[in-house]
This record gives C-alpha cells, sequence and structure tokens, in this order.
C-alpha cells in the first residue's frame, strides 16, 4: 500500500522531453504516411491526425511539409545507421569481413528506411528544393554506410580505393535490386544473384583478408 509519500509520484516531464516526444510523434506518423500513402499522399493534415497532435504543434517543429519529411527521412536514417553498426559489431574473423560488409549493404535496402526514401527520390525529380536537400541526406548515408563497410573490411591503405569502389558498386547494384521488389516481392531470386554477387566482390578484392596485428 502506498504511503502517499513523494517517492511514488511521477516527476513531471520537462518542456524539452515534450518537444522531443511531439517531433517523435509526427516523424513517426510522417515515415508511416510516405510508406502507406506515398509522398503525394502525405499531406501534412493526415500526418496530424495520425500523430494525435494539432496542426499548429507541426508548423511550431516543421514550417514546410519539405522539412518535415527530410527529417523523418533523416530520423530513420539515423536509426537504420545505428542498426547497421550493432549488426557489424564485433568485426567477424578473417575470411568473412567482405561477405559480412555486403550483408550490411544488402540489410540497408530491405527495410523502411529504402521505401521512404524512394518516395522522395521520386518527388525530387520534379522538385528543385526537395532534391537539393535530398542529394545532401543521401550522401552523408551513403558515407555512413561506407564507414561501417570499411570498418568491417579493413583495407591496407594501397587497396583502400578498391575496396571504396567495390562499396560503391554494390550500393548502385543492390538499389537496382531493391526497386525490383517492388514488383515482384519473392527475394528468392534476387538473393541468389547477390550471392553471386558477393562471389565475384571477394575475387575482385581478393581472397585474403588480414586481422589487425597478424603478421604481414
Amino acid at each position: 500500500m502506498s504511503d502517499g509519500s513523494s517517492n511514488s509520484v511521477r516527476p513531471a516531464r520537462t518542456q524539452a522531453m515534450r518537444r522531443a516526444e511531439t517531433r517523435a510523434r509526427l516523424l513517426d506518423a510522417t515515415i508511416e504516411c510516405l510508406i502507406e500513402l506515398g509522398y503525394a499522399g502525405t499531406t501534412t493534415p493526415i500526418v496530424c491526425e495520425r500523430a494525435g497532435l494539432s496542426r499548429g504543434a507541426l508548423l511550431h517543429h516543421f514550417p514546410t511539409k519539405t522539412e518535415l519529411v527530410l527529417a523523418a527521412v533523416a530520423h530513420l536514417a539515423a536509426q537504420t545507421g545505428a542498426r547497421l553498426t550493432r549488426m557489424s559489431s564485433p568485426p567477424p574473423p578473417a575470411g568473412g569481413r567482405i561477405e559480412q560488409s555486403l550483408e550490411v549493404i544488402w540489410h540497408s535496402f530491405t527495410g523502411p528506411l529504402f521505401y521512404a526514401s524512394l518516395e522522395l527520390w521520386v518527388a525530387a525529380r520534379t522538385d528543385r528544393e526537395l532534391h537539393k536537400h535530398l542529394y545532401e541526406l543521401e550522401r552523408s548515408l551513403r558515407k555512413a554506410i561506407g564507414r561501417v563497410c570499411e570498418g568491417l573490411m579493413q583495407p591496407s591503405a594501397e587497396r583502400r580505393n578498391d575496396y571504396k569502389d567495390q562499396i560503391e558498386l554494390t550500393l548502385h547494384v543492390l538499389r537496382g535490386m531493391a526497386l525490383q521488389r517492388i514488383l515482384r516481392p519473392d527475394d528468392s531470386e534476387r538473393r541468389r544473384l547477390f550471392e553471386l554477387w558477393k562471389r565475384t566482390v571477394v575475387a575482385a578484392l581478393g581472397a585474403h583478408e588480414r586481422t589487425p596485428g597478424d603478421d604481414p
């Protein structure tokens, strides 16, 4: 039985906590709309309705739709980046680093981030402001994926550019594969081709991977 002491009373939320909660609800609702309704169907009234917030609350945080959708995708990209980092830690033993780094890229194209980003890619073709900001966001995400993969592969200084080229090429290949998922959701054939691609990359980079501290 409670004795009525202050220990049983929850501390009041601060203004910063309330702002963060409001922002998170708006961003999560925006991602849901982008994936379910597409960019054109993602309107600020629908986002407000899904988030259970007023239009005034939305405008206080995001004055324009462009700012809202870009912030939502950036929010999702940060979550995805953290997930990919967890996937790569600890690094695998020598002999499997290239394969695991390619798996990281595969997973970056299988979640909600890809579908939400795809909606913005299509819209950015005719929207200059969206194109400008989306380009910067995409470049940052690509760099983050590259850092995770490079940390896994741990290439020598002499081979670093070769590894970077293979990572970049893999991003292009898997983006194309992911686009096919819109019409053909079964991943079995794509997975078979991806395994073939992994063998191709390993052969191109060489089968000899060395762990830090090994004798040269």
